[in-house]
């Protein structure tokens, strides 16, 4: 999912006028009535992740069932300055049952071109400068019409949040789904706010970040919860200084902050003081300060729990990926590779899901 830094503004109610896209219709479309959750998804990986040897491309004649997550392996070149870009690399989509299959090539770094709703039914992929979106459980795809940019699935897995620029300001549009009918929202995105979570296709959850060369670490995170139709709002507090003291939200540039979950949770990556200097080591050597998950309930504003995260020198430790059910997922690097990795907030318990390759990039459902 492309993740910019936008935000919303509640302006006059606006109309609504539905369009329907163009689709790729099964024939035989697969009945999905009972809810997945992503927990659920994830609990048949297999306990090692490889890319295959020979990999089977995604079907288009039959469906594969929900996927749990996507991956690929990060080329370790970097940059190529000869063709002005970053490499591409195969991306394979996992299912729940723990098939794989190759969905395109993607760039390691910079915007996604592929997501997975959080239900894991529906597959984003950018292909031919236009996004489709493909249901796992069937053979339906439908197309998004050209000009507009991907923000945020719907926590549901039934929408998609699109922008389109207005001048200085963008536009919002829910694309619904399974028909695939484009309603346009009575809301206005300013730069200076980032997207978090899309609850239910009925509620836009954004928090406001300080841009520009002056920009200061948050203290505290006040995040609007605002009806996606222009009615009613509402204001929930992530404060950083009363959990982890003192702390500042990572990167008032690009905070590392996401949200989703049931219930619905946002949580943030607070940074602690500076570590202190260590003994027996070279002069001026110090720890890592200390990395905190810090969430919030966005139906109640009661905190959701905090959660101390492993650091260590280097690229090691663990890395916030995203939330699934009542979880929070993290990606943690060993010796021999890096693990999916979920954790209980309430209980700090880890549970390893699968173990993959060092070079791994992970993206899970609703991310």
């Amino acid at each position: 999912m492309a993740v910019a830094l936008a935000g919303v503004l509640i302006c006059g109610a606006a109309g609504v006028t539905v369009w329907r896209t163009s689709a790729t219709r099964s024939p035989a479309p697969a009945e999905v009535v009972t809810p997945v959750t992503a927990q659920e998804l994830l609990a048949g990986l297999p306990g090692r992740l490889l890319p295959p040897a020979n990999p089977t491309a995604l079907p288009t004649d039959r469906a594969v069932g929900r996927g749990a997550l996507l991956y690929q392996i990060d080329d370790t070149t970097g940059f190529d300055a000869a063709a002005g870009a970053f490499p591409q690399r195969p991306m394979y989509l996992v299912t729940a049952s723990g098939e794989q299959f190759g969905v395109g090539m993607a760039p390691t770094v910079g915007e996604s071109r592929h997501t997975l709703s959080p239900d894991g039914r529906w597959l984003v992929q950018r292909r031919d400068g236009q996004w489709r979106v493909r249901d796992l459980t069937g053979i339906t795809e439908r197309a998004v019409p050209p000009g507009y940019a991907l923000r945020q699935w719907s926590t549901d897995g039934r929408a998609l949040l699109l922008s389109q620029p207005s001048g200085a300001v963008e536009m919002y549009t829910a694309f619904t789904l399974p028909g695939g009918e484009l309603r346009p929202l009575a809301l206005r995105g300013t730069p200076n706010r980032r997207m978090l979570p899309f609850l239910d296709g009925r509620e836009i959850v954004s928090a406001e970040f300080n841009i520009g060369p002056n920009a200061r670490p948050h203290q505290q995170l006040t995040i609007a919860i605002q009806d996606a139709d222009g009615r009613t709002a509402r204001a929930v507090s992530l404060p950083t200084t009363h959990e982890v003291s003192p702390g500042h939200i990572r990167n008032a540039l690009a905070p590392l902050v996401r949200g989703g979950g049931n219930p619905p949770t946002v949580w943030a990556l607070v940074v602690g003081q500076e570590g202190k200097v260590l003994t027996g080591q070279p002069e001026g050597t110090r720890a890592a300060p200390p990395n905190t998950l810090v969430g919030v309930d966005l139906r109640s504003g009661r905190p959701a729990g905090r959660i101390e995260l492993v650091t260590s020198p280097g690229d090691g430790g663990e890395y916030f990926l995203g939330v699934a059910g009542t979880e929070v997922l993290l990606q943690r690097w060993t010796a021999d590779g890096s693990e999916l990795v979920a954790v209980d907030p309430a209980t700090g318990r880890r549970r390893v899901l699968t173990s993959l390759p060092e070079l791994a990039r992970l993206t899970v459902p609703g991310e």
